[in-house]
């Protein structure tokens, strides 16, 4: 296509995101003492389906209203989302957040890899099968797999682009009756724990290597658009140019259309920054709902 090219770049997928999301998510909701079944406690990624008693439950096959209600019971299934397999039973509660793949913007970011080494407390590794070493012990450490190593590891640095939605209608519903059911009283906190987690996902980032290569969040910029109208709120990629900006044409264009403040846009600059408007959020708004009327 004209005016457009293709660059490989390094990324971090949305299932990732997700996990990442997922993990903090739990540990805000223990600690704000929200509902958390036992399997989501332990990080269990069946989630509810990792329990045995829900395994049983499920085997009697009840109506899917009933099981979308009980899985509402736990805050990370709601929020997060489960699938319910098995036991000729299907049932879907789809996540409330979604992820994009956080994207290295090209010409910017740049992997390198380095040699990394482990070693072994003897001589007896497999540099040294030729230097007197007992074949059988040089075998048996091979097949343990304890002796020296040495490998390459990546690294990277560069600015990445983040997207995420939050659906905050979804949180605490259930799309089998098109209601919210009575005994989900907590959908605020839920609603406040999913944005902590959200930030906490943006500013201190887990995931594989970590332990080593635990990533330098120098800075961060962007925006956050808050929707309280059918119109779904605007999602302008960073990587486009001037992404702020557009965010506010869009934005003044919807609130034309649908009418005013059907959506604002909440840009923010550097860590504080957007711990500010999150709070802003947190503070001045409660989880709307859908209309089905």
């Amino acid at each position: 296509v004209p005016g457009y090219g293709g660059d490989i770049v390094n990324a971090i997928s949305g299932d990732m995101n997700k996990h990442i999301f997922a993990d903090a998510f739990r540990d805000v909701a223990l600690d704000r003492n929200l509902p958390v079944c036992p399997s989501c406690k332990a990080l269990d990624p069946a989630r509810m389906m990792g329990d045995t008693e829900f395994q049983e439950y499920i085997k009697g096959k009840p109506p899917v209203d009933e099981v979308i209600n009980r899985l509402l019971t736990c805050a990370v299934d709601d929020v997060c989302g489960i699938m319910i397999t098995g036991e000729g039973t299907s049932v879907k509660r789809k996540s409330a957040i979604e992820f994009g793949w956080t994207v290295g913007l090209p010409e910017i970011t740049e992997v390198q890899e380095f040699i990394h080494a482990r070693h072994a407390i003897t001589r007896l590794t497999r540099a040294h099968v030729g230097d007197g070493a007992d074949p059988d012990a040089v075998a048996e450490e091979r097949q343990r797999n304890i002796g020296q190593m040495v490998f390459n590891r990546p690294a990277s640095s560069g600015v990445y682009a983040f997207v995420a939605h939050l659906e905050v209608a979804a949180i605490g519903f259930n799309d089998a009756l098109q209601t919210y059911p009575a005994h989900v009283t907590d959908r605020a906190e839920r609603f406040r724990a999913a944005l902590m987690a959200l930030a906490q996902s943006v500013l201190h980032p887990k995931g594989a290597l970590t332990s080593t290569q635990l990533p330098h969040v120098v800075d961060v910029e962007g925006f956050i658009t808050v929707s309280s109208s059918a119109a779904a709120a605007p999602l302008i990629s960073p990587l486009a140019d001037n992404f702020i900006e557009r965010a506010g044409e869009v934005s003044g264009l919807i609130n034309r259309l649908y009418g005013e403040n059907a959506v604002y846009l909440l840009p923010f600059a550097g860590q504080e920054g957007l711990l500010s408007q999150i709070a802003d959020v947190i503070e001045s708004t409660t989880p709307g709902q859908y209309r089905r009327s």
